[in-house]
């Protein structure tokens, strides 16, 4: 099932770049890899220590945390894909699928927590 969310992440990225953030391809291939997420996880938020979509969310949180010290800001969610993808991090929608929290309430959490 990994190599399932690796290919497509892959395949993401690539649409991303060929086709832009908000091509229909990429649209596509992004509700393909939400539905993966969905339906490995069966919408149970609680991940193992060792789970790699775990460590991946611990990781994006960290930046996420690091950005808003160090730039006294909490990125939008356009700027935030932006630096997920080159950073290798999880997209706004990923972080808001585990978390359970929309993009607004992320940004309060994070915030208050800095």
């Amino acid at each position: 099932m990994i190599s399932d969310f690796e290919k497509l992440r892959e395949k993401l990225h690539k649409s991303i770049e060929i086709y832009g953030l908000h091509s229909e391809n990429t649209k596509k291939i992004s509700k393909r890899y939400d539905e993966l997420v969905n339906f490995y996880y069966q919408n149970e938020r609680q991940y193992q220590e060792d789970n790699v979509m775990n460590i991946k969310y611990l990781e994006s949180v960290k930046y996420l945390r690091k950005i808003v010290k160090d730039f006294i800001k909490f990125p939008t969610i356009k700027e935030w894909n932006c630096y997920a993808k080159e950073n290798n991090l999880l997209n706004s929608e990923s972080l808001k699928y585990i978390s359970g929290n929309d993009w607004h309430d992320l940004r309060n959490k994070i915030s208050s927590e800095s």
